[in-house]
Order: C-alpha cells, then sequence, then structure tokens
C-alpha cells in the first residue's frame, strides 16, 4: 500500500509537472548596466529546446550580428556577437514564444541591458586633422586635438608635453580638447596623459596614454616622387640668386667652383614644380653623381669635365628641348629651367635602378650650443632658428630664399665637409678638383649644436658615411640638409 501510494504519488507530481510549460532565463538580468562589451548572451532552458527553435526566436535591437550555438545539450545555448558590442549602448533581448523538443510551451522573454563603456583617446590629430601614430612628426606651433571616446571629467585629465603641462580647452561636449605647441622647442617631443582620468560617470582610463613624436618644420609644397635622385647643377652667382626650388632637395652640397663663385649641387628625391637655374657640371658633380647613384642635370660642360667623366661614367642629362627650357624671368645664362614632371620624365629615359637617399632622424650627444657660425671660404653666415629648429643662410649678406614660395631657405643641418683640393690647370683654365672618395674631417651643427667628426667614403658608388668622435653615427635628417665642401 505504502509503494502504490508513493508511486501514484510521483505520477500525479509527473503529470502535474508536465503541465507546465518551459522555462528560459539569461545570464544577464533586466536593466542590468556596465555589461561587457565582448561577452556572450547565455540562454537556460528548463526541458530541451532544439538549436532551430532557438535560432527562429532569437532576435537583438539594435540589430548586431551575431550566432547561436550549443553550450550544454540542448538546454544551454549562447548568443555570441561576430564583434564586440558598442560601448555604453542599450540591447534589447527578445525570444519569442516557441514549443519545446517534447511540445510544451517556451513563453517569450525579454531582456534589456547596457554595456560598459571604457574611457579612452581614440585618436590624437595635428592641426590638419590627420591622426598621428608613434613617430609621426608635427609642425612648430602646431595646435594638436585629443579625442576620447566619452564625455569626460576634465579636471581628472593631465596632460604632459615633453616636460610641460599642457594647458587643454574642451569641447563643450567634453570629448575632445586641444592644445598648443606654440614656444615649445624643436625636436623629440612625447605627449602623455598620467593615469587617474575617468568620464563623467565615473569609469577610469585604464592605462596612461604615450604618443612620440616631434616637433619639426616641415617643407609643404608640391613635388613629384621620382625613382632615384636627380643631382642638379645650379649656379651661385649673384645674378642667379635666388634659386627656385632649393627648399625641397634633399641635400645641397656647395662648392668652389672658379673665380671664388660657389656652384650648388642639389639633390632630389623628390622634385618641386620648378628647379633652376641650371649650369654646368664640375669635377665634384661626377663624383657626387656616383655617391648618390643619380642623374646629373646640366646645361652642358667643358672637354675637361667629359674627359673625366668618360674615365669613370656618371648618368647625365643636358641641355634637351622639351625638358629644360629658357624663361624670360631671368637673365642668360642663368635662365635654364626645369619642371619637377620633366625631371621624372627624363629620369624614365635611363635605366637607372631605383634608390633613396638615406634619411633618418639623427639621435646626437655631446654637442655644443652654437647659434651662429661663419664658413668664410663660401663668404657664408648660418643662423640657428629656435622656433622652427632650422638654419638660415647668408651669403656676402644676402639672405637666402627658394624663389618659388617667397620664404627664407630653411636648413634641417648644415654639415661643413673638409677635405683635399688641388687645382689644375687644363686648356688655360684652372680648375678645382675635390677628393670625395677618401676621408677628412667634419663640423656638423644640428638644432643648436656643434659636433665634430669624420667624414668617410668607403665606396665611391655609395654615399658618404659620417660619424662624430665619439663614434656616433650621423644620419641625415628629413628635409634640406646643406653641406659646404671646403679645403
Amino acid at each position: 500500500m505504502v509503494l502504490l501510494v508513493v508511486l501514484v504519488g510521483v505520477g500525479a507530481f509527473l503529470a502535474y509537472e508536465n503541465t507546465l510549460p518551459t522555462t528560459v532565463a539569461a545570464n544577464v538580468k533586466n536593466g542590468q548596466k556596465d555589461v561587457p562589451t565582448d561577452g556572450s548572451f547565455l540562454l537556460s532552458f528548463s526541458r530541451s529546446v532544439s538549436i532551430d527553435a532557438v535560432k527562429a526566436a532569437f532576435s537583438i535591437t539594435p540589430t548586431t550580428d551575431g550566432a547561436v550555438t550549443s553550450v550544454s545539450g540542448q538546454t544551454q545555448y549562447s548568443w555570441t556577437p561576430s564583434k564586440p558590442l558598442a560601448e555604453l549602448t542599450t540591447y534589447t533581448v527578445n525570444m519569442k514564444p516557441i514549443y519545446d523538443v517534447g511540445h510544451h510551451r517556451v513563453g517569450s522573454g525579454t531582456w534589456s541591458f547596457t554595456t560598459i563603456i571604457i574611457p579612452r583617446v581614440i585618436a590624437i590629430t595635428a592641426a590638419d586633422g590627420s591622426p598621428l601614430k608613434d613617430g609621426n612628426e608635427v609642425d612648430p606651433g602646431a595646435t594638436m586635438k585629443l579625442s576620447f571616446n566619452d564625455a569626460m571629467e576634465p579636471v581628472t585629465i593631465k596632460v604632459s608635453v615633453g616636460t610641460q603641462v599642457a594647458a587643454l580647452k574642451w569641447a563643450t561636449d567634453n570629448k575632445s580638447a586641444t592644445f598648443s605647441l606654440a614656444g615649445m622647442a624643436s625636436g623629440p617631443l612625447t605627449v602623455q596623459i598620467a593615469p587617474g582620468g575617468r568620464d563623467q560617470t565615473g569609469h577610469l582610463v585604464p592605462a596612461a596614454f604615450t604618443l612620440k613624436s616631434g616637433i619639426y618644420w616641415h617643407d609643404r609644397e608640391h613635388t613629384v616622387p621620382l625613382p632615384y635622385p636627380a643631382l642638379i647643377q645650379v649656379p651661385n652667382d649673384q645674378e642667379a640668386v635666388d634659386q627656385n626650388g632649393l627648399q625641397a632637395a634633399d641635400i645641397v652640397y656647395e662648392y668652389v667652383a672658379e673665380g671664388g663663385i660657389t656652384r650648388l649641387t642639389a639633390m632630389f628625391q623628390n622634385a618641386p614644380d620648378l628647379i633652376g637655374p641650371m649650369r654646368s657640371a664640375r669635377f665634384i658633380s661626377l663624383k657626387l653623381g656616383r655617391h648618390y647613384k643619380g642623374l646629373l642635370f646640366q646645361s652642358g660642360e667643358s672637354q675637361a669635365t667629359r674627359s673625366r667623366a668618360a674615365q669613370d661614367p656618371t648618368p647625365q642629362f643636358f641641355d634637351t628641348i622639351g625638358y629644360q627650357y629658357r624663361t624670360s624671368a631671368r637673365y642668360a645664362p642663368d635662365n635654364l629651367m626645369i619642371n619637377g614632371d620633366r625631371v621624372r620624365a627624363a629620369e624614365g629615359l635611363f635605366g637607372l635602378g631605383d634608390y633613396k637617399i638615406p634619411k633618418a632622424r639623427p639621435n646626437l650627444s655631446g654637442g655644443t650650443a652654437v647659434s651662429s657660425f661663419n664658413v668664410d671660404e663660401h663668404y657664408s653666415t648660418y643662423s640657428y632658428d629656435s622656433n622652427t629648429g632650422t638654419y638660415t643662410k647668408k651669403e656676402e649678406g644676402h639672405a637666402y630664399s627658394d624663389a618659388s614660395l617667397r620664404q627664407p631657405l630653411r636648413m634641417e643641418m648644415v654639415i661643413t665637409l673638409h677635405t683635399r683640393e688641388q687645382t689644375l690647370l687644363i686648356d688655360n683654365h684652372y680648375l678645382h678638383d675635390y677628393d670625395m672618395d677618401t676621408s677628412g674631417r667634419i663640423d656638423v651643427y644640428y638644432k643648436g649644436q656643434q659636433y665634430a667628426g669624420t667624414w668617410t667614403s668607403n665606396d665611391s658608388h655609395g654615399p658618404l658615411v659620417f660619424q662624430l668622435d665619439n663614434g656616433q653615427a650621423v644620419t641625415l635628417p628629413p628635409g634640406l640638409v646643406w653641406i659646404d665642401v671646403v679645403r
């Protein structure tokens, strides 16, 4: 009788339980906040439910791509988004009524939740709006902008720029702030946000933000990229200055040609819209052409130079109709000009291999502060401008400018290169012949500091190598490097 009573009771209970609907529960409470954006939404059923039924009944608003998968047999399923959910966003999950595998009804369910937000910097941009990454450079005096993914509590955000604390100007929505680099010295720059910052809902910025950048003057004119260097012979007599296009040069070598008058070999990896005037080559031009694996552009050359070129040929491009032209804006013979696109077209006529002039920001130490210096052999005075971190040049009292830009010519670095010079009498002309293939002393001027070192030619068909006396390698910075070749 006892057994019969138990069996009847159990049967009655099972019969009753069988009349109850199947329940569903979620791992997220309705109205829950600060839900992780990369988690899964877990559904647990009291009876077995097919995955197809769950997929058909499940929906999420705002609509988000994701997949329903089984976690434990047919009673637990998870919906996982294909990418993290949007931060600080309210989502609503709906389950329509369905039937389990035993044809029991599963009631509908609705859960709303709000995702967490982790406040952080989403971008730091320069004055032109371009996003900055480690290694990018900004112009002197630029205004920079910090953008956050949330409205911040301004008093908690502390930004240091180099050794200074930045004065932040916040936007009305407190999602961005600007600060100025005005008055800051040229050179490497680190922007840091100290830990402890938080948004207006109290969420902490998880870690300090750091950007390693640099303040450097940049030539922003239009140029045409070249596959290999163009070495353009530029006169430097009184009738030729101010020349066009020198600001865009990577390197300018200056040396005495004859009669105490200097000539320039301007090397371009990117050719500006107008370069000139152009004149003839010298012995040193041929050597530089070989060292920097480029094409030497000129108006012509003497028989002596032609004979020297034949000994170790340097690719040369002479005055050619359709490429160079004479301008009425200058007096002959200093009126032969060329445009950047014609430089590239001329290079296309030669089968020279691609080559880039080695350039990299130098990291030098052990210098002596020097704000101005002279190169007497070239009648030149250079002055350092701390606002731009560049040098300007006067020659016989004339302040050099780029005639196209109508702005002072600015040099990132100046090198005085000392070498042996021979004066040769050829065809009743005295010609200067500079040794560019062995070694000698240099004085390097960079960021207001003077350094002493040596130059070396390890290869007559490779670039010169510069090194300080303390063993540090001297790399040539982006921008214009001016090299005075002197005795």
